[in-house]
């Protein structure tokens, strides 16, 4: 069990007592040397006024160590009153102050108010998040079922209509699994820390190109791998970001996608129309569905995840300018290449 030091007002009351005592026995010992004999007739009177004195320094020192503390005090009983208070985080707030507060308290309170207001923010996004991917994973299911009864009870369809609605039916189910994996992925990256190592980016971009390139030339999409370059990175975070950017790309592209590797980043570009709103918006989790001309869980995750994982190689998501006239995505490794500690 974990020791506790004595209370700040012990210290208190024993300081200012020692500093109100003390003056008494300076004097004391200067009659010690100046007068000895008065000091062995005086003897009783002056163990009693030490004792005295000793007492009312005491009492002035917890009273004074009281009222110094009083705001302290005050403040706790208000945190306190947080911890078995029934309201939810978002009705949650320190109760006014009774009396006005030294600036220091003051400023002490500010911060426990900036805080909460914090947890408040945090509340609510994490509130955001699991409604809407209630509804984005409630859609994808809701088709697959239709489908699968409509597959039972169709004895009449021909074998191409039913292998058409097979693969609708697969699509959904990969929308499903991509949302859960990402959703994992998010999880995953505020705890556990990049596993470094060695990293071919140009060999990554083409092992990701040809993952995608089906699904690519269904869509009338070519994918193409330029340039080259390494890193020290975590390789399954990185594969993970550069999926993600890629699927987003693919949701866009006209009909071209560029993968464009570089010594510590890489780039992905698409022929589409463009980013629709600030990256910094767009990466926010589950937040692009509020924007104008984005399907709802199309993105925002995605490019969360992809944002964290660059975020925790130290590096920086943004985005470049590109040659396809869409929009162009980077991550990219920090100026200073620190070999400990590498750079996405």
């Amino acid at each position: 069990m974990r020791g506790y030091a004595p209370s700040l007002k012990f210290w208190l009351t024993l300081t200012i007592g020692t500093l109100a005592f003390l003056p008494n026995l300076i004097v004391i010992f200067v009659l010690s040397r100046s007068s000895p004999e008065l000091l062995a007739q005086q003897n009783v009177r002056i163990a009693v006024w030490l004792l005295s004195v000793g007492f009312f320094a005491t009492a002035i020192g917890y009273l004074l160590a009281n009222r110094l503390l009083a705001p302290l005090d005050e403040l706790t009983r208000s945190l306190r009153y947080l911890k078995v208070s029934s309201r939810t985080l978002a009705d949650l707030s320190l109760p006014p102050p009774k009396t006005p507060l030294p600036q220091e308290v003051a400023t002490l309170r500010e911060q426990f108010e900036t805080l909460i207001h914090h947890l408040r923010g945090l509340t609510e996004s994490r509130e955001a998040v699991f409604a809407t991917l209630a509804h984005d994973l409630k859609t994808p299911l809701i088709a697959a079922v239709r489908a699968t009864s409509y597959l039972i009870d169709a004895d009449e369809i021909s074998r191409e209509q039913r292998i058409q609605m097979l693969r609708q039916l697969q699509e959904e189910f990969d929308r499903t699994y991509r949302l859960v994996e990402n959703l994992l992925t998010a999880s995953k990256l505020e705890t556990t820390r990049p596993q470094l190592e060695l990293v071919n980016i140009g060999a990554m971009l083409d092992d990701l190109r040809l993952r995608y390139l089906k699904d690519a030339a269904k869509r009338g999409i070519s994918i193409e791998v330029t340039g080259s370059g390494e890193t020290r990175a975590d390789r399954m975070m990185l594969e993970r970001a550069g999926a993600n950017l890629i699927e987003n790309a693919l949701r866009h592209a006209r009909s071209r996608i560029i993968l464009r590797a570089g010594p510590g980043f890489f780039e992905v570009e698409d022929d589409g129309p463009g980013l629709p709103a600030p990256l910094e918006s767009l990466s926010q989790p589950f937040h692009s569905k509020k924007l104008k001309g984005v399907r709802s869980g199309s993105s925002g995750l995605g490019l969360y995840i992809a944002r964290q994982v660059a975020e925790l190689h130290k590096g920086v998501f943004r985005s470049c300018q590109g040659t396809l006239g869409g929009a162009c995505i980077r991550l990219e490794a920090n100026d200073r290449r620190l070999s400990t500690y590498t750079l996405l």
